[in-house]
């Protein structure tokens, strides 16, 4: 099968969840038999130079197209004034159309492989070029993000801006749920969604898949008194869970844990972030340079989400390498580890202060749920069997498409 992956952003270095997602599924169809082919938009904010990439990323024959998506007041207003989502209109790109039809006709593919709502605007530039089936993989249920955002945000005019923008993605999500003629959603909460929200067409459950032989057991080889915390901090779930465990969590823990450490790595911190990561026990590492070596750095990885949707990738890179993890109960959406035993699940500040103190003082049950946890995600989360039956599913579309 002759898969074209459309990408919002370079899938490498695969340092956020949403590249890791990318790059290992795109890996995974090409080691199953598949042939990709990668067409990518290279947002300035994160741009990557092609020229650095790694020599797996020839295999996929990826092009890049620059793109400038970043926030304007003029393109917000602009949106506003329009009653468009500004969320998804940020990455619209003449450049990329242009690209991808020119691919339909020179090689043309017999699906059309779109990451994430944010690529949906190529729909009808596909339809024009070509009659191939088009699905989306869902990364997340976008507009949810939002909704949670907006009701967590004190400041009046900052809320009703993000409500605003919640409206707006949800009302393209329900527009175009059915302008696809597939969609993989990463959850199966997600997919119970995309039901409710309306969509007909055929949905596949393909979590983010992890290769096991790039997680070593690391398990208790951690600094038995640290927490980590990783995530980009441009981000706005991962701002504000931050915040929020530095403000109402992270005192509870050093009250119980007098010498407690919580080393935070992620890149882009807003100014207003800098003085809680100046608390007393907290270390701020900014980008780090190898994820997997940070997060075996620890005791225990905390995931404080309370917005957000999908699988969150450091949670199972975290699991995979027998690092045990903290998370909310949204934070560990998708995984279905059981609490106590594969992760530790708390949604208020004295429950994951409790948590944390047990695996900072308890390094034997650490150990145990880390190396439960582990054993989860390598029977679940396998990339290569989910590839094998993402292919299977695909497959089944490539007869007469859906849309003339």
């Amino acid at each position: 099968m002759r898969i074209l992956q459309l990408c919002p952003k370079v899938p490498w270095p695969p340092d956020d969840g949403g590249r890791v997602a990318m790059r290992t599924l795109a890996l995974s169809l090409l080691r199953a038999g598949a042939s990709v082919r990668t067409l990518c938009l290279n947002p300035a904010k994160h741009r990557v130079d092609p020229a650095t990439l790694p020599e797996e990323a020839a295999a996929l024959r990826l092009e890049t197209v620059d793109v400038d998506t970043s926030l304007t007041v003029s393109g917000a207003l602009k949106s506003l004034l329009a009653g468009t989502s500004y969320n998804v209109e940020r990455f619209r790109s003449s450049e990329l159309e242009r690209r991808l039809c020119r691919i339909l006709r020179e090689e043309p593919p017999d699906l059309v492989l779109l990451e994430s709502l944010y690529t949906v605007p190529c729909v009808p530039a596909v339809r024009r070029a070509s009659r191939v089936p088009v699905v989306l993989r869902s990364h997340n249920v976008e507009h949810e993000i939002w909704q949670r955002l907006a009701r967590g945000e004190r400041r009046p005019a900052h809320r009703l801006y993000l409500g605003h923008l919640a409206r707006m993605l949800r009302a393209w999500e329900v527009g175009t749920v059915n302008d696809v003629d597939a969609i993989v959603p990463v959850t199966g909460e997600d997919a119970a969604t995309y039901r409710e929200l309306g969509a007909r067409v055929p949905l596949h459950v393909a979590p983010v898949g992890i290769e096991a032989a790039a997680f070593p057991d690391r398990s208790g080889l951690g600094d038995p008194g640290t927490l980590l915390f990783l995530g980009a901090l441009d981000w706005r779930p991962n701002l504000e869970a931050t915040r929020w465990f530095l403000e109402s969590v992270w005192p509870l823990v050093r009250a119980r844990v007098p010498g407690a450490l919580f080393h935070v790595g992620g890149s882009n911190p807003p100014g207003d972030l800098a003085g809680r990561l100046r608390s007393e026990g907290v270390r701020f590492l900014g980008r780090v340079p190898d994820a997997r070596e940070f997060l075996g750095s620890g005791a225990a990885m905390v995931v404080p989400l309370l917005s957000g949707g999908g699988i969150r990738v450091k949670i199972l890179e975290a699991m995979a390498l027998g690092v045990p993890v903290i998370s909310t109960r949204l934070g560990a959406s998708g995984i279905a580890a059981r609490d106590g035993e594969e992760i530790l699940l708390a949604d208020d500040p004295e429950g994951l202060a409790s948590s944390c103190a047990s695996l900072l003082t308890d390094r034997s049950r650490a150990v145990a749920v880390g190396r439960a946890g582990r054993a989860r995600v390598h029977s679940s989360f396998d990339a290569p069997a989910i590839a094998v039956n993402l292919l299977g599913f695909l497959a089944a579309l490539t007869g007469p498409p859906v849309h003339a």
